[in-house]
């Protein structure tokens, strides 16, 4: 069973409304050094100094601890007097229209991915669990939520959550633009219906792999070190996590388009793609028009796997949709269940990135050869002026793909999913000894 626990969390005591907003930042893997030091200035309480600090080596991880100590002595954070969950609704902005995920802060017993109660959709990397680890241990916090969503097709968590009575503790708009609302439920008989509603669920990691992997890593460390008197309700048991349900109207998920260089190149890519492919013309690379009649396109074909592409000729746009799914599979490697076989990101890798330009995997993840970008326009925009030779966009992977590939108990490759926004970081902090 999901075990979803209330907790003390350290919350900020700045003052009420939009002073909130700017203390907050995004979670640290998505903070460009830019973002980094806009952050350091927008206020001396900018929760980046312990999610992201500018120090460099060893230094960052004991910053992150000098602050948090500080902050706390001077009541600028303050630990919750009672445990509660923490309601949160998040609205955004996005192509013209407004929307609201919400979500429930709490702790979660941390589980083996062996255990199918957590199931993670995508790998992880090796540098950024030590740079999390190093900050676990130092600061003895979770500084920023991990997302989960929880399965939730019988509606009875979002109707728990939507139910529940909750006081209003916080409502700010963050530097970009962002609304974030957060009550407090400190009320036992509705944290008991919130629980029981993730209980017999599963929950899927979104966001935050490389977090949750490291507290697995440090819960074994406490636990190796604290011997027989470890307790099944040690702090280091649980997680930060945010969760919201799969059919929340506001999960908003965005495509990750690619921006080539190739590393070979066929004499006629055309002709090469219409092996797997039927390749379509849909205009001139210059024309407004011709590049939202292409992402129409695509969407229209998703069913059928489309991809759209700039750059296959000079100035040119074109529609790829998938003909022979075998001769694609037959590039991919074994033992990969049908889902993830089926994925958008997998067909144009192995249906055209790999067999055509000569990129495979590991070309991908090192960045040399592809970028991306989850703005069309923009990867439209770096062919039109001749920064990189070729674009591809591609659909959003949809939510019930990455369950059916996480139930499959396979994973994604990186860069295949982008959950727009990010949670705030900043809004609630799991301080273990709190």
């Amino acid at each position: 069973m999901a075990d979803l626990r209330p907790f003390r969390a350290l919350r900020y005591r700045v003052g009420p409304g939009d002073t909130v907003g700017r203390v907050l930042a995004p979670p640290y893997d998505v903070i460009s050094p830019q973002q980094q030091a806009a952050l350091y200035d927008l206020s001396p309480y900018n929760v980046v100094r312990l999610e992201h600090p500018r120090e460099t080596g060893e230094a960052r991880y004991r910053a992150a601890a000098e602050t948090l100590a500080q902050w706390r002595r001077e009541g600028v954070l303050m630990p919750d007097e009672r445990p509660a969950l923490y309601v949160y609704e998040q609205e955004f902005a996005h192509g013209g229209q407004t929307y609201r995920r919400r979500a429930v802060f709490g702790r979660v017993r941390l589980e083996p991915f062996e255990t199918g109660l957590i199931r993670p959709h995508e790998y992880t990397m090796a540098k950024p669990k030590e740079d999390r680890l190093a900050l676990l241990r130092a600061t003895r916090a979770n500084i920023s939520p991990i997302f989960g969503l929880v399965d939730d097709r019988g509606g009875g968590f979002a109707r728990a959550l939507a139910d529940v009575p909750g006081r209003p503790a916080l409502d700010a708009v963050d530097f970009a633009e962002q609304r974030h609302r957060l009550s407090v439920v400190d009320d036992p008989a509705a944290i008991a219906r919130l629980a029981a509603a993730v209980a017999d669920t599963v929950i899927y990691i979104a966001d935050g792999h490389h977090r949750y992997e490291t507290a697995l890593a440090y819960r074994e460390e406490r636990r190796q070190a604290t011997g027989p008197a470890w307790s099944a309700d040690d702090p280091a048991n649980f997680v930060l996590m945010a969760l919201t349900a799969t059919t929340d109207p506001g999960l908003l998920i965005l495509p990750i388009h690619r921006l080539v260089r190739p590393r070979t190149r066929p004499a006629d890519l055309v002709a090469a793609l219409g092996d797997a492919f039927t390749v379509e013309e849909m205009g001139v690379l210059d024309s407004g028009a011709a590049c939202a009649a292409l992402i129409r396109a695509m969407e229209a074909r998703r069913a059928d796997t489309a991809f759209g592409a700039a750059g296959l000729a000079p100035g040119r746009l074109h529609l790829l949709t998938l003909r022979d799914r075998a001769t694609v599979e037959a590039h991919m490697p074994v033992g990969h269940a049908p889902a993830w076989r089926a994925l958008d990101v997998n067909v144009l890798q192995y249906g055209v990135l790999e067999p055509l330009l000569g990129i495979d995997a590991a070309t991908l993840t090192a960045g040399e050869h592809v970028e991306f970008t989850e703005d069309a326009g923009e990867a439209l925009a770096a062919v039109r002026s001749g920064r990189v030779p070729l674009a591809f966009l591609v659909n959003a992977t949809r939510v019930e793909q990455i369950v059916a590939v996480a139930d499959a108990g396979d994973r994604m490759p990186q860069k295949s999913t982008y959950f727009y926004p990010k949670l705030g970081t900043g809004l609630v902090i799991n301080c273990l000894d709190c």
